[in-house]
Formats: structure tokens, sequence, C-alpha cells
């Protein structure tokens, strides 16, 4: 196939589960319906710190329709999930209350309406603690340990060169401290899970999760029992963003046991509060950054705090920690770099994956930092960033290089010649002003430095010449199935129609370890792509022994194998089908592809992280209404360095979305706290983008290929989201003069400043 124009992979597709999605006939968790199944419902705490004296579940146990009422010492194992060490978080607190909203009991019955009602009747007796709500109090001198070990979840430094040499040779030195707020998924479907016990003593868990295997091992555990002895799988999945890993571990668990118990099917579904307040948010964030640089605008350093509130848990942290490590120093050649980021508990509900994993916040303090300097120095943003950014063969944060697919100069090209075909901003009036925003981001792809990163599936060819497949990766509404169809009709040219890409069930596909990292494409469709090859040489093989040629000479595509010397010689992939089943020649094939290992110093993290990253540039124009504070967004240029887009329609999708995304961070969403409580756990007082604030997005491209990625491809679902973010926030200042250090950069906090601008400069 090596040169061969390609059919199928960069074409528009839509969606393969397109019409089941939007028509109604997919069948989400929470629409599962088992015979004599009965229904969980979590009793919270109310306090964000306590020592646990008792629980009492008598009266719930009491009320009418309730089955079972479990506590944490009713788990028939250890009592505790976590994605990764310290794996401190248990399923239903036993000893300490630790954020408002920890689960302390699980009551079963007959109906939902009964479990709710007679949870609220399970009492705590509480010996209530001071609780540490803020990072300077988790890290002020003999404060109360949140866990044995301290309030620090994990820490690490990043260093390059000699910092301080860097500092002394500027010409300008650029510092400030940026935050950011905490942020919810906001997905449309609320997590969900069925747990089904089956007269062979398994256990079967239909959910709507992220990481199907990851709640295998936890529930196996909690139950006690092999992990051959559960199987899960994953229903179709309303969004997920990093937030259904963690809790639909908790709820699966729980489920299961419940159902075991009982020895009926056992379904919890939540409903919005309990998703907001009993599940991981995005970590808030205090980022530091000082820049060294010449007048000409080089950077000779950079200094960086990275400080972030992890919550009551450590979840996905030590990830989340180290990603904003290895990424706020941004897509430049920074020669003499030195970040320290650590992650701290409080007593506020667990932060943990969320769509970007640490650098939409540190895109934020980088980029707004980078702004400063330019404005202090005089220089054209896009010149600044375009001076300092990485090219092909120039060593990165960690010391890494790449000889290809270092594509951020070529983004930066695309906006600029974008922006120079635009009209002018218009000038500010009495009541509107105008501003144009850039930023540029860089996005690891791949497990990387946070560990193993190997992915298996499988291909199989029926007789009639249709084809199954199966990924380890979930399909999370991001267009996964639709890539992996894609390159299995490329590879075997079975059309479109005829290839099935099925949801991951255990049981049937191998452990891929969690939809994160925008690896789905990379790795997963690395492995997809490998499987389909092994199968071809069986199709060929068997086509040019009915033909009676070489295997050279003979073409898949559209349906039929055809001779490349002569098109109208062709037979049916069926018949090739059937004679290589018949004669013996393997028509399946389960493939693995693993991305090379991280290989780095732990003390410094110097060298390679990952396998590839995903650059981009992003341009803002917008109107800041200064009588209301509103901000509209006129236009949106978004260009991504995407190795190779296998799908650009979902591709558009995808940098839309993120997009979307960020812009809520930046401009909207923030939850909010009062005394360890969450008090706008809801749609009505969340204040999440709407389809009226859905951007005018260009979505544009960038292919420069990535030697790890199938045909060259790399993810781009996670980085769209650093980009609008940035970008938004160095548009609000060009349009206001104001430089907004915290996100959300919210219509208050607008209207708060230009009131208190006024009459100055």
């Amino acid at each position: 196939m090596s040169g061969e124009t390609l059919r199928v992979v960069g074409q528009r597709v839509r969606k393969v589960d397109g019409i089941e999605l939007v028509t109604g006939r997919a069948k989400f968790a929470g629409d599962l319906v088992f015979p004599g199944m009965v229904y969980g419902y979590a009793a919270r705490a109310s306090v964000p710190a306590a020592r646990i004296k008792g629980i009492d579940v008598s009266a719930a146990e009491m009320s009418d329709g309730v089955l079972l009422a479990l506590r944490g010492g009713d788990i028939p194992g250890p009592n505790i999930i976590g994605i990764l060490p310290p794996f401190d978080q248990p399923i239903l607190a036993t000893e300490v209350i630790r954020y408002v909203g920890e689960s302390i009991a699980l009551v079963v019955a007959e109906s939902r309406e009964a479990a709710r009602r007679a949870a609220r009747l399970v009492k705590a007796d509480l010996e209530p603690l001071a609780p540490i709500l803020t990072i300077d109090e988790a890290l002020a001198e003999g404060a109360r340990a949140i866990h044995p070990k301290g309030n620090v979840t994990c820490a690490n430094r990043l260093v390059k060169g000699d910092v301080e040499q860097g500092f002394a040779g500027a010409d300008v030195v650029v510092e400030g401290t940026y935050e950011t707020s905490h942020q919810e998924h906001g997905y449309l479907e609320p997590e969900a899970v069925c747990a089904v016990p089956s007269a062979d003593g398994r256990m079967t868990v239909y959910a709507s999760c992220q990481s199907p295997f990851h709640l295998r091992g936890h529930i196996a555990a909690n139950l006690g029992v092999p992990a051959s002895s559960v199987r899960v799988v994953q229903a179709y999945t309303g969004g997920s963003f990093g937030g259904k890993d963690d809790v639909a571990t908790e709820i699966g668990s729980l489920a299961a046991v419940a159902a075991r118990r009982l020895d009926r099917p056992v379904r919890i579904a939540h409903e919005r509060e309990e998703s907001i307040i009993g599940s991981n948010l995005r970590h808030a964030s205090r980022i530091h950054v000082a820049t060294a640089a010449k007048k000409d605008g080089t950077i000779l350093a950079r200094r960086i705090r990275v400080l972030l509130d992890g919550g009551a848990y450590a979840s996905e942290s030590p990830f989340v920690t180290v990603k904003a490590l290895v990424h706020v120093a941004g897509p430049y050649r920074v020669p003499n770099l030195l970040v320290e980021s650590t992650s701290v508990y409080t007593n506020k509900t667990y932060s943990g994956a969320c769509r970007g994993f640490g650098v939409p916040q540190s895109t934020f303090a980088s980029e707004s930092n980078i702004d400063e300097l330019a404005r202090k120095l005089g220089i054209d943003p896009l010149a600044l960033r375009r001076k300092n950014a990485l090219k092909a063969g120039d060593a990165n944060a960690t010391g890494q290089t790449y000889p290809a697919s270092v594509g951020i100069v070529q983004t930066i090209d695309a906006i600029e010649a974008r922006r120079g075909a635009l009209p002018p901003l218009p000038g500010n009036d009495g009541r509107w002003r105008y501003g144009r925003g850039v930023a540029c981001l860089l996005q690891g792809i791949s497990n990387g430095a946070e560990g193993v990163d190997v992915v298996g599936a499988s291909v199989q060819v029926s007789q009639d010449g249709s084809a199954l497949v199966g990924v380890g990766l979930t399909d999370i509404g991001q267009g996964a199935r639709t890539v992996s169809a894609q390159i299995v009709s490329e590879i075997l040219g079975i059309p479109l129609p005829r290839v099935t890409v099925r949801s991951v069930d255990t049981d049937s596909v191998h452990d891929s370890g969690p939809t994160v990292a925008s690896r789905n494409t990379t790795v997963g469709g690395q492995a997809v792509k490998m499987a389909a090859m092994e199968v071809r040489k069986s199709l060929v093989g068997m086509a040019a022994r009915m033909f009676k040629v070489e295997g050279p000479l003979v073409d898949l595509r559209d349906g039929f194998a055809v001779l490349t010397v002569d098109a109208a010689a062709r037979i049916p992939l069926s018949d090739v089908a059937t004679a290589a089943y018949w004669t013996g020649y393997p028509l399946m094939n389960l493939a693995f592809s693993k991305a090379p290992d991280a290989s780095f110093d732990h003390e410094t993290h110097q060298g390679s992280v990952y396998i590839a990253y995903n650059y981009g540039t992003h341009l803002l124009d917008v109107r800041v209404d200064t009588r209301t504070g509103a901000v509209e967004v006129l236009r949106h240029l978004a260009c991504h360095d995407v190795g190779k887009a296998i799908n650009p329609l979902g591709l558009e999708g995808q940098i839309e979305g993120g997009s979307l995304f960020g812009f809520g961070l930046a401009h909207l969403e923030e939850v909010l706290f009062r005394d360890g409580r969450i008090v706008n756990a809801n749609f009505a007082d969340y204040a999440l983008p709407s389809i009226k604030d859905r951007l005018p997005t260009e979505a544009m491209t960038v292919e420069d290929p990535n030697p790890t990625g199938p045909y060259g491809a790399k993810g781009v679902g996670e980085p769209p989201v650093a980009g609008a973010a940035a970008a938004f926030a160095n548009a609000v200042a060009d349009a206001t003069g104001i430089r907004f250090h915290r996100l959300p950069i919210s219509r208050q906090e607008i209207l708060l400043a230009l009131k208190a601008n006024e009459g100055k400069g």
C-alpha cells in the first residue's frame, strides 16, 4: 500500500453510531432494565471534615421498600478505590469525612424514590474537625494532616540548564501569578451503572464509563473475587471528559456488592447534583510565572511554580501534577528552566482527570505571561511566539527532541496568513471595546510519563466479507469507533457500512488502560492498523491463489479483490473470505501497539516523555460590552498540527467542542464553594456554555506526520481547550486594557475591573 492514494482515511465521514444516538435508539446505562432490578442511592456527608464515631442505618432499613443498607464494613474487599497510588479513597467512608458529599452508606430499595427517601434517614455520629479549604491552609506550618502522610499529594521538579544564569543575563523580566477555578465536566449523561449477577457466580456490570478495565479491577477487589469473575460492558456513554473514571469505579463496586448480596440486578444512576458533588472536578490552580528575555524577545529562562488544589483524595493528581510540570513552559525554546509542581489535599470535592489534565491551567498562565512580555517589549504577540517556537530538532522543556512532527511554527504561520487577510477590528466607542488575543500551546500525546502505553485491538473478517473490530479503548462521544472503522475499511477494502466496531467488553478485548491523553487515535488506531494489516495478508494471499498471480498484483478495494494490472478482473471479498476460511487462512488477528517507553530522570524530568505532541495556535476576536460585562466572540481561528486527519469532519468537531470547553473555563464556569460545600451543583446555577454560546470556530489543520501514529495521525481531543481559554484571556486583556490574572473572567469581574480602572491611564 506504500505510496497508494488513500480512499477512506482522510475523508469526511459521519459518525458510524450517529443515527442511533440522534434517534434515541442507543441505550445508555440508565436506560437498561433487567428482571427484578432494584435501585441504589448513596447517603452522603453533610460536613467537609469530621471523625466518624458511628453510622446508624436502622431507620433507613425500616423504611418502606428498602432491601439493604450497606456501610463500609459491609464491603467484602478493601473498601478502597484509586486510579493509581496512593489508593487513598474509601468507597464508603468509615473513619473520617474529608468532603461534603462523600458517600457514607448505600441504601438499596425496590424503587429509586424509596432508596432516595431512605438514604435521608441515615444518621452519622460525627466529631467535627476544622476544615482545610485552601492551598495556603493546606501548606501552612502545623496544619492538620488530612491524610496520615500530610497534605501534599505529590510534588515534582523540572530542571533544565542554569536558571540563575539565564535571569542574570536578561534585559527584561516579566512575572505574575495566575489562578484558575474548579471546573465541572458537564457531560449530558450523569454517571450510571447496572450490576447483574449470574447463576455461574460471575458479575456483569454495564457502565457509563471511561476505563472499563479499571472498573473490573476495583469491582473484583471489592467483591473479593478474581478479575476473571467480573465482566464490564461499556454502555453508550454520553460524554466523560475525564469524569467517569473514579466515580464509575465507586458506584460500580457498590452496585456489584449489593447485587451479590441480594442476588438481583442493581442500578445506581446519579442525579445531576450527585454527579457534581460526588465526582472529581478540574483542579483549581495558582501558578507563578517569571520569564527572562533579551530586548529582541529571545527567551532566556523561565521560573515557574504550580500549585494545584487536589481536594480530598489523590485521584489522578499525580498525573495532573506531572502534566502541568512538563507543559507549563509552553511550545518554546527555553534553555534555562525551573518548574516546581505540587498538588495538595483540601477538604473539598476531590479533583482528578478533566479534559486537558492540567494543561489548560498551565497554558493560561504561560500564555498570559508571554503576552505581557510582548506588550512590555513592544513586539507583536504572534511574532514573539514565532521567534521562540520549537522546531524539529530543538530540545523542549524536558530536553526531548523530535526529528519531525513539530508543527507549531506552521500553525503560527497559518494563523498569521489568515490574520493578514482579516479586516481591522472596529474602534472602541463609549459602550463597546474590541480586542484580539492569540495563544500557542502544546499537549503531549500518549500516557508518556504517566505509565506504560499499550493498546490491544482485534480485526475479524466473516465469510460474507464484513469485518468486526474490537479495541480496548472506549468511545465516549469523540468518534473513536468511526476512526477505527475508517482504518479497517482503508486496509481491507471493505465498505464502511460493513465494518462494525463494537463497544468495549472486558471479556472480548485486551486491557488497554484508560481512554485518556488523546491516545485513542494515536496508539489505539495503530493497534487497529496492525491487526488489519495481518488480516489483509490472508485476504491478499487467498485472492492471489484464486487469480493465480503473485500477491503484489492484488489490491483490496470497494468490496472486491482487484488485479492492479486489470481493474476489470475482480472477485467479491465475500468469495475471497469464504475461500480463505475453508483453505485455512486466518481471518482474525489480535495486535498490540505499544508506545515507546518514557525515559527520563525523575529528579529533573529531563528525558523522553511523550511519543508526540499536538501543537496549536488560536486567535480570538472579542467585543466587550462595558455596560454588562458580556463578551461576544466575533471570530475564532484554531489551527492544530494533527499529523494526519483520519476524519476531518470528526476532527473539526473535536476542535470546536474542545474550544467551547475552554471558553467555559475562561468566561463562564466556576464551581462555587461556601464553607466547603458546593452551592451551585446544578445546571441552573452553574454557568455551562449552551448552544447560544457556540463559538464561530474556523478549524484549521497542519499535517506534519507523526511517525508513531497510524498514517501519521496524532490526537486532538484535549489540546483545543487550552488554546481557546488562553486566547480568550488575552483577547479580553487587549479589549479592556486590563490584565485579568484569574479564570473565569466573568461578566461581574469585567465590570468590577472596568469600574476600578475608571480614570486611570
